[in-house]
C-alpha cells in the first residue's frame, strides 16, 4: 500500500508542476485513493509517505508560513 501512496504523492505534484501545498497534497492523495482503489489512508500514513520520499532526495519541504508548508518536487 505504501507503493500505491508513493505513486500518488509523485502524481499529483507533477500534474501541478510539481508543486503543491502540503495540506492540497494530503486531500488530494487522500481522495485520489478513495476514488480508483477504495482505500481509505489516513493522514499519517501519507505523511509517512511523504517524510520517506523527502529522505530519499525526491521531493523538498518548505515554509511559507507557521502552519503551512509546500512540498516540492525535485528534478533529477
Amino acid at each position: 500500500m505504501l507503493g500505491l501512496i508513493f505513486t500518488e504523492i509523485l502524481y499529483e505534484l507533477k500534474k501541478n508542476n510539481g508543486v503543491l501545498g502540503e495540506r492540497e497534497l494530503l486531500e488530494a492523495v487522500k481522495k485520489s485513493l478513495a476514488d480508483h482503489y477504495q482505500l481509505e489512508v489516513s493522514e499519517k500514513d501519507v505523511r509517512k509517505a511523504l517524510l520517506a520520499l523527502e529522505v530519499r532526495g525526491l521531493v523538498t519541504f518548505s515554509a511559507l508560513k507557521k502552519n503551512m508548508r509546500v512540498v516540492k518536487l525535485n528534478s533529477k
